[in-house]
């Protein structure tokens, strides 16, 4: 994703939109999640959680740079972003028999 950059932002900004990073998909419970993922997979974890209207790519300039020292995942929350919707949202959480 090319994201613009204003000439007034500061460096730190512009060298976390250029670390490379994974857009992807996993399927829950039948909905596709998105996903983005900066670093090694072998490292310690670090996921980032979007407020409610927002999505992953809120994290970019946050996560990026984190890349270094852990695997970073930024999630669309299932009705964010570019993650499907559910049929029915239930606080309870799904258990498998």
């Amino acid at each position: 994703m090319d994201l613009p950059i204003l000439p007034s932002a500061p460096d730190w900004f512009r060298d976390a939109l250029t670390v490379p990073f994974e857009d992807g998909t996993v399927e829950v419970d039948g909905v596709a999640v998105h996903f983005l993922a900066w670093g090694k997979t072998d490292t310690r974890g670090l996921v980032f959680v979007h407020g409610g209207g927002a999505h992953a790519h809120w994290w970019t300039h946050v996560a990026a740079r984190f890349a270094r020292d852990f695997r970073v995942v930024a999630i669309d929350l299932s009705g964010h972003g570019d993650s499907g919707h559910r049929e029915i949202y239930k606080l309870e959480p799904t258990t498998k028999e």
